[in-house]
């Protein structure tokens, strides 16, 4: 996959302004797969440059972080919480409704980019979607806390033999396999399971256990349960996901620059997941604008470290006058003290 390289800061970015902030309403199908709504108002989901949606559990908040500081002022950035396993379909969900009166206007979704789990839903098509493999999850599985296998700080999937899992044994075949007999003898009904939080309700219930990635399992966290990681499951790979021709949030004067101007933002993103610093020479930052920051932030610097050595020296001071004035006073004291023939020692003048 060919990428453009990050910068810290974004040409041209997309203005606010030309956001119609004041008519904007968000579409029911929208609003269903946000997490919160709360969380992502519909004026700062159309303020925003980018918009990008995360499932629950996943971590992006370093990135997030570093897009505010770098771009923050110029291109803002709305993080959108999603409901589990609707990281694709907020790519191809509208905003807002369609406003008539506006004329023609462009495709705007609820997310230009996903940070989803591949393992909760179908594998994004390599024709629609580009995606970037982040990190991987560690699998758990979710137990009472007076369970017996507690005892264990690992549970590979041959000690649940005898267990009864909230899966099909297809999700893992060594536990199907190694649970044919047992499951033959004690047959038992899989309930439909909508959620994660349905799932550990199930578990709380004495229903059964349940693996997922230990960020959920933290996520959805109950006093009475505990976790223990399945070394043998496969992990749960994270990715960011966006659509090969994305659109641009609003239509410009002209089109091209602004998939131009937008693709920037993307990338720009991209170059931040993938741990481009600020200072990294790849990127939509001119020449002039690299040297300009860094020479602000070295100014920065030499005035944070010109401040510190400052209060340095002051506590040396301050110190060597007190250790001075106290040499005195015990000189002075001893001098006072009568001697051995009741005269008091000191210097004869």
């Amino acid at each position: 996959m060919n990428e453009t390289p990050e910068a810290a800061t974004p040409a041209k970015p997309v203005p606010p302004s030309t956001q119609q902030e004041s008519s904007i309403e968000l579409a029911a199908p929208a609003a269903g797969l946000i997490y919160s709504a709360q969380a992502a108002p519909a004026p700062v989901l159309s303020r925003a440059s980018l918009r990008i949606g995360y499932e629950p559990g996943v971590m992006p908040g370093k990135w997030f972080t570093r897009w505010h500081e770098r771009y923050g002022r110029t291109a803002p950035l709305a993080e959108i919480p999603l409901r589990e396993g609707a990281g694709l379909e907020a790519l191809t969900t509208a905003l807002s409704t369609p406003n008539s009166t506006s004329g023609e206007a462009r495709f705007e979704p609820l997310a230009h980019m996903a940070i989803m789990r591949a393992a909760a839903q179908e594998t994004p098509d390599k024709d629609r979607y580009h995606s970037i493999r982040l990190y991987e999850e560690v699998p758990v599985v979710v137990l009472p806390k007076d369970h017996v296998l507690t005892v264990l700080d690992e549970v590979p999937l041959g000690e649940m033999a005898e267990e009864f899992l909230l899966h099909e044994p297809e999700e893992f075949p060594a536990w199907g396999e190694a649970s044919q007999q047992w499951r033959q003898q004690n047959p038992r009904f899989l309930p439909q399971i909508p959620t994660h939080a349905d799932a550990i309700e199930l578990v709380a219930a004495g229903v059964g256990l349940y693996i997922t990635p230990m960020s959920v399992a933290r996520l959805h966290h109950r006093k009475d349960l505990t976790y223990r990681p399945v070394p043998d499951a496969e992990p749960y790979p994270v990715h960011l996901v966006w659509p090969r021709t994305p659109a641009a949030p609003t239509p410009d004067t002209v089109q091209g620059e602004k998939d131009d101007e937008f693709e920037v933002l993307i990338q720009d993103f991209i170059g931040i997941v993938r741990g481009r610093t600020a200072s990294s020479n790849r990127g939509s930052e001119t020449a002039q604008a690299r040297r300009t920051r860094i020479a602000g932030e070295r100014a920065k610097t030499t005035a944070k470290s010109r401040a510190a050595n400052a209060r340095r020296e002051a506590r040396h001071q301050k110190t060597a006058a007190s250790r001075t004035g106290g040499t005195s006073r015990r000189k002075a004291a001893a001098g006072s003290k009568p001697g051995r023939n009741g005269r008091r020692t000191g210097k004869r003048r």
